[in-house]
């Protein structure tokens, strides 16, 4: 009778740490598909690629959705999903640079992006709601998508054009944050 009843204990913490770090966990499975993904794609496995591509994109919708569903969201939990998403989408385009479609400096233009939310957060000293962000980083993905969908110069113009003008929104949006008076968009 101990013995079950030790048993039974086991498995609530079990199943309760389990909750609290399942987010985590689709989180970090998306850096995981990355190499798998690189390796179809030099192998011409298109669907196989599209499949993990899709994959990754789901953890990164259900991540989040699991944390707040099962209240364990938190501020590691914030950063840790943005600087997957960050590793994730400078490893695609960095990919897609060593490739020739894009050039270099896209991949500056994504990290100062990336830099501008953290330090602005640091100096600020807490987490900024930032809807430009969360759409920069959804078509971010949007463009790593039409970069495997389509190889046409008018795709890859499309998303380069994209990103620029995605940036300097962004950041635009964070020094007129940064500077008013009625910070609405702060947790």
């Amino acid at each position: 009778m101990e013995a079950n009843t030790a048993a039974k204990t086991f498995n609530f913490f079990y199943l309760l740490k389990l909750q609290q770090i399942l987010p985590s966990l689709l989180t970090s499975l998306r850096v995981i598909i990355l190499p798998h993904i690189f390796l179809f794609f030099s192998q011409g496995f298109t669907l196989a690629v599209y499949a993990l591509f899709l994959t990754a994109i789901g953890t990164d919708f259900l991540d989040g959705f699991l944390a707040r569903k099962l209240k364990v969201t938190s501020k590691y939990g914030a950063y840790f999903d943005t600087t997957v998403d960050f590793i994730f989408i400078v490893s695609f385009f960095d990919f897609f640079i060593n490739s020739g479609i894009y050039p270099n400096w896209i991949s500056i233009l994504i990290s100062i992006t990336f830099f501008q939310f953290i330090i602005s957060n640091l100096f600020l000293k807490r987490t900024i709601y930032d809807p430009v962000g969360k759409i920069y980083g959804s078509l971010l993905f949007a463009g790593i998508g039409i970069t495997l969908l389509f190889d046409s110069q008018i795709a890859h113009n499309f998303v380069t054009y994209g990103i620029l003008t995605c940036t300097i929104t962004s950041i635009i949006f964070r020094i007129a944050y940064l500077f008013s008076k009625n910070n609405k968009f702060t947790k």
